[in-house]
């Protein structure tokens, strides 16, 4: 972002310390010389304040708040006031509603202090703002070298149809794998429990665990396509045509059955499924932050396809059974609850890892399922193994990977959930000395929680469970991990005993175009919801016009207002016997390029199109949005 887009980052910072100064009179002349020192600093330090500078303050910040005593962390913008008042300058009137001058934390702090504070740290923490190419070469070489840190995977990973013999003999169970015991018994400070007892009862969880999901069965579950792009071609393509189907897929997937609607069908495909053919995954790089990007590996079509309907097993076998009591793979409500139950008494901590998925080695993956052959047998077959890179030239071409997969794989978020809620199970029942009995472990519920690397387990759980994970090869995010005092974060919730101090992202200037203008809207909403009203006017001027008014309460496109909807044009419609206005809206627009074979037949087999509803095979292009005019019922806005 250049130095105009640091202006507009401070015309919405005006807006929002005008809602504050509404809220705080009493604090308006000290936030009218913060607001000019912020204008100052932007002059100085530009976008990057916004974007690191803030947010770094405001990490500092919760790490405060959980120790319940504000220091000076000798960052930008935190000069303290004197030596005898420990808050800063910037923004002290805030600190004063919070912390006392000696930095001790308030017994009657305001909660409306402490948002606006968190509000104003964090409002461009997630701008979109393009990654530098240090930042992708370090991120790149950071992968290769988590990778290199993993231990080699077993030869049951690289035969292309092991036996269940095999995998017996490769996995044990975690406390009798000598990597992890010898791990376990260097890392082991002396206390009671120790990690090697963490690693026997992970032992014993893993069989109700396995107990729980069943035997997994390919033709039971539902195959599709991902989302996502895949390996071997760029560019909108028809992913119901196989490039190759590997002697390893066709183990477990049989290409006959799984790859095609009918055995007609299977019959005309020219090429064999498996011979010379070797499926490579591609790295991508898509925004995160500032200061990195995001790395996905796009899957070979095939594996993708076969992941999903392992995914589909994951999440149905999960939701019927105790481990939905855990994990809820599509609903992170109950890591958000657990969350802000644990900020109101400190009972619950909750727990972060870092680059978490590339962490996952095949290793662990193989122990924690070697009593369920069928979904390690699966896990074995639909795994891409190498991963092709053409981003840093500093690293090779070619990573013969040590990791189970990596983001991008649809096995990766349930594989590592599953792995991460074994280890906290086990570690809580041997804090609470329990049994691993089935009992004991649903005796749990409410106490632990995981989705993905967001982990809630008690407090007094938490140094055994950063050392259990450890010796696993993961490493926890002390950062974003909170177990003192009453600040936790998970699953997008902040919260302070028991108030949720989340704050609201911008997400950058309006330019026009319909996505930023939905984005905008949806963002004026958040602010206008959350009672910052000039921001949200604001924010609303620097959109197209004619966006109407709806009700707070309405899904429908415009900007919301508590007073009602408002809409300058208005009709019945006599056909349809109801009142309607018409205003601009968002609607997409998606073309669909047509197969030139019978794959369309398989896709109408997989979708299962309603018949209620237009239907059309092919690949579906990214939607684009357009901006223009309709007409609406007046009873939805």
């Amino acid at each position: 972002m250049s130095k105009s887009h640091a202006g507009e980052t401070v015309l919405v910072y005006e807006a929002l310390f005008e809602d504050i100064i509404y809220a705080l009179p009493q604090l308006k002349a000290s936030l009218r010389r913060d607001l000019d020192r912020l204008r100052q600093s932007a002059r100085e330090r530009g976008i990057h304040l916004f974007v690191m500078d803030l947010p770094l303050l405001g990490k500092h910040l919760d790490r405060c708040l959980s120790r319940g005593h504000y220091n000076a962390p000798g960052l930008p913008l935190s000069k303290r006031q004197s030596d005898v008042v420990e808050i800063p300058k910037f923004l002290g009137g805030l600190f004063l509603e919070i912390f006392d001058k000696t930095g001790c934390l308030r017994d009657d702090y305001s909660v409306m202090a402490l948002r606006f504070l968190r509000q104003i740290y964090y409002l461009a923490k997630k701008l979109p703002l393009p990654f530098s190419e240090e930042a992708l070469q370090t991120s790149v070489s950071d992968l290769f070298r988590i990778d290199a840190s993993l231990p080699k995977p077993e030869r049951f990973w690289t035969l292309d149809s092991p036996s269940d013999c095999e995998a017996r003999v490769s996995f044990r169970g975690f406390s009798r794998c000598d990597y992890y015991a010898t791990r376990a018994k260097v890392g082991d400070d002396g206390t009671t429990p120790s990690v090697s007892a963490v690693l026997g009862m992970m032992d014993q969880i893993s069989i109700h665990l396995n107990t729980a999901l069943g035997h997994y069965r390919p033709t039971e579950w539902s195959f599709k396509h991902g989302p996502g792009a895949i390996s071997q071609e760029t560019g909108p393509l028809n992913k119901y045509h196989w490039y190759g189907w590997s002697d390893r897929l066709e183990s477990v997937y049989p290409f006959a059955d799984c790859g095609f609607h009918s055995y007609s069908s299977w019959a005309d495909e020219i090429r064999p499924p498996g011979d010379n053919y070797l499926p490579v995954s591609r790295l991508v790089a898509v925004p995160k932050t500032y200061e990195k990007p995001r790395l996905i590996a796009a899957e070979p079509s095939e594996h993708q396809w076969c992941q999903q309907n392992l995914w589909h097993y994951f999440r149905v076998r999960t939701s019927s059974t105790w481990v939905g009591d855990f994990i809820r793979f599509t609903d992170q409500s109950l890591n958000q609850e657990l969350c802000t139950s644990g900020s109101r008494d400190g009972a619950l901590c909750t727990v972060d890892l870092s680059s978490a998925s590339d962490r996952v080695s095949c290793h662990a993956v193989g122990n924690l399922f070697r009593t369920n052959l069928s979904v390690l047998q699966a896990l074995r077959a639909s795994r891409t193994h190498m991963l092709s890179q053409a981003i840093c030239s500093s690293e090779p071409a070619i990573l013969n990977l040590n990791k189970f997969s990596t983001m991008g794989s649809a096995n990766t978020f349930p594989v590592e959930s599953l792995m991460f809620l074994t280890v906290a199970i086990s570690v809580a029942l041997l804090q609470q000395q329990l049994d691993p009995t089935l009992d004991n472990i649903k005796s749990l519920t409410g106490k632990v929680a995981v989705f993905g690397d967001d982990i809630i387990v008690p407090t007094d759980c938490r140094n055994l469970l950063q050392r259990s994970l450890e010796v696993l090869n993961f490493e926890v995010n002390r950062g974003k991990t909170y177990s003192e005092g009453f600040f936790r974060e998970s699953c997008g919730v902040d919260c302070f005993k028991g108030e949720c101090v989340t704050p609201i992202y911008w997400q950058g200037p309006c330019n026009g175009r319909p996505e930023s203008v939905a984005s905008t809207v949806d963002v004026a909403n958040n602010f206008y919801q959350s009672f910052y009203i000039v921001t949200s006017q604001y924010l609303a001027s620097t959109t197209p016009p004619l966006i109407g008014t709806v009700h707070a309460d309405s899904d429908s496109f415009g900007f919301k207002s508590r007073l009602g909807s408002m809409f300058p044009q208005k009709r019945w419609n006599n056909d349809l016997q109801r009142h309607e206005v018409r205003g601009l809206r968002v609607s997409a627009a998606c073309k669909t390029l047509e197969p030139d074979d019978d794959t369309a037949l398989h896709q109408y087999f997989t979708e299962e199109p309603s018949p209620l509803n237009e239907w059309k095979a092919g690949t579906k292009l990214r939607p684009k949005l357009q901006l223009k005019f309709g007409w609406v019922d007046a009873a939805l806005v």
